[in-house]
This record gives structure tokens, C-alpha cells and sequence, in this order.
């Protein structure tokens, strides 16, 4: 009797672990892979990640694409956490925040998309409520490429957010001596200065 306890026990205690194996994989999946409608979403060099990248129902969308940079992957992650965020798993902004620090922490300064990775960095950490770091990186993708008429527009907006009108006209200026044919940052300096 105490052997065939012993056996139950065993054979529990094996289930459990397959239980717990299984989810813990499942969790992964969830976590790790890229699904099909969040590959849509990304820049279309992540289809160029290696097939292990994407959830059975995004294999398909895998193209043969040469990644740009190194360690572009973890940018890839960081914007498939980014739109994990935005669709209400908030937890994902963090996710998205050591992806972008990984690339920028591992990366040459001659790696072409770390202006991105810092404007992407920042998006997450605004979205994190933190207000300093994000502004930091907002800026630090305008250092970093200085005609980057996309980060001086998520910079306007996001001081906008903040219910600052004035820097946020004042980076759009900016924005523009570098980028004047941007129709983006002048409909936003049209809008605000008819705002006003």
C-alpha cells in the first residue's frame, strides 16, 4: 500500500509538472511571439526576424528581409510591447522600456536605428508616466538625428499632454528650421497658432 502510494504521488507530482511545463510555455508564447495581427502593426524589417519570432498564425507574414543594426530583435519586441500597451496591457510598456534600453545598452553609435529606439523608448515611458526619463529620450532621438521631424511632432504632442502649449509650439519651430517641408510639424503649428 505505501508503494502504491508512493507511485500516486509520483505520478501527481509528474502531472503537475507537465501542467505548470505546458503553461509556463504557453505563457512564453503569449509573451514572446509576435501574432499575426501585431505583425502588421510593426516596421516591415521585423518580418525579417528569424521564424522562432512569430506565433503560428503569423508565420506566414516572415519574409526573407535583412534586419538593419544590431541587435534589432529586441527593437522589434519593444514596439510589439508598445502596441501590447497601447491595447491595454500596461504591464507591456515596461517590457517595451528594457527592450529599447537593451538595444541602446548593446549597440554601436553607429547603429541606424537608435534615434528610433530612443523616440520609441520615450513613447513607452510617457506612457509609464514618467515624465523626466521620457522627455530625456524625446530629446535624445532629436540630438541624435537632428532632422527627425517625427520626434519633434511626439515631442509637441506630448508636451501637450502635459498642458504645456508654449514648449510644444516652441519644439515644432524648431522642428521645422530642420525639417521645413514637414507637413506634419506645420498642420501642428497651424492648429495650435489657430488655437490661440
Amino acid at each position: 500500500m505505501k508503494k502504491f502510494k508512493l507511485s500516486l504521488s509520483f505520478i501527481f507530482l509528474a502531472q503537475l509538472h507537465l501542467v505548470t511545463a505546458v503553461a509556463d510555455e504557453t505563457t512564453l508564447q503569449n509573451m514572446y511571439y509576435i501574432t499575426a495581427s501585431e505583425a502588421r502593426l510593426l516596421p516591415p524589417f521585423c518580418m525579417g526576424l528569424s521564424i522562432g519570432n512569430f506565433r503560428e498564425d503569423a508565420k506566414s507574414l516572415k519574409q526573407n528581409i535583412i534586419m538593419p543594426g544590431e541587435h534589432t530583435q529586441h527593437f522589434c519586441h519593444g514596439m510589439k510591447a508598445l502596441i501590447r500597451g497601447d491595447r491595454g496591457d500596461k504591464k507591456s510598456y515596461e517590457n517595451a522600456v528594457s527592450e529599447f534600453e537593451y538595444v541602446q545598452e548593446h549597440s554601436t553609435s553607429q547603429h541606424e536605428l537608435l534615434d528610433s529606439v530612443s523616440l520609441y523608448k520615450a513613447e513607452a515611458l510617457g506612457k509609464l508616466g514618467k515624465t523626466g526619463p521620457a522627455l530625456t529620450e524625446y530629446n535624445k532621438a532629436i540630438q541624435l538625428n537632428n532632422k527627425y521631424h517625427q520626434a519633434y511632432a511626439r515631442l509637441a504632442d506630448y508636451y501637450l499632454t502635459l498642458g504645456m502649449k508654449q514648449d510644444a509650439i516652441d519644439t515644432i519651430k524648431v522642428g521645422l528650421r530642420f525639417s521645413p517641408e514637414s507637413k506634419g510639424l506645420k498642420n501642428r503649428l497651424h492648429k495650435l497658432s489657430a488655437d490661440k
